[in-house]
């Protein structure tokens, strides 16, 4: 009788110990599926993000740098109030909305020329016609993709 519960007690020890090592190892599948989604998520945001920055540059390109005329090719952006950046709204679905729930931004914000006088030493002249804007997508935290666009703007020859 003696040697009969000795070996319960082992068999209950060794099935504790293999809830233990099943748990353990659920514990870390799961984590790797989170992390997987996460990813997934990241990624499926910026397979999106990336043609639409760069469809907001080349737009950005074809009128001059003029952010008011944006809006004729995203009749659902705006410019803010401020009037110095011009944006897009969009659901978790990368539809644009005008106001309501949104969940990515577009946005697409010309270079100041103060910041550009800073960093290169040299100011922005009317001579220089050369308009910079960077381009972002952003999340509800954080941003997506940013690119830089510029737009070499033709001065005009004057009359003699």
């Amino acid at each position: 009788m003696l040697h009969r519960r000795h070996r319960s007690s082992l068999f209950l020890l060794e099935l504790i110990l293999v809830i233990f090592f099943f748990s353990l190892a659920s514990a870390v599948c799961i984590q790797l599926f989170v992390k997987a989604h996460v990813i997934g998520q990241d990624t499926e945001d910026l397979n999106h993000a990336i043609p639409l920055a760069e469809s907001a540059a080349e737009a950005f390109h074809s009128v001059e740098g003029d952010l008011e005329r944006l809006t004729e090719l995203f009749p659902k952006g705006h410019v803010n109030e401020e009037g110095d950046s011009f944006q897009i709204f969009y659901d978790g679905d990368w539809n644009p909305v005008e106001g309501g729930e949104w969940v990515y931004t577009l946005a697409i914000v010309p270079a100041d020329s103060a910041a550009e006088t800073a960093a290169t030493g040299r100011s922005l002249k009317p001579e220089n016609s050369l308009a910079r804007a960077t381009v972002k997508v952003s999340g509800e935290e954080d941003v997506i993709y940013e690119l830089a666009a510029a737009v070499q703007i033709p001065r005009a020859v004057p009359q003699l």
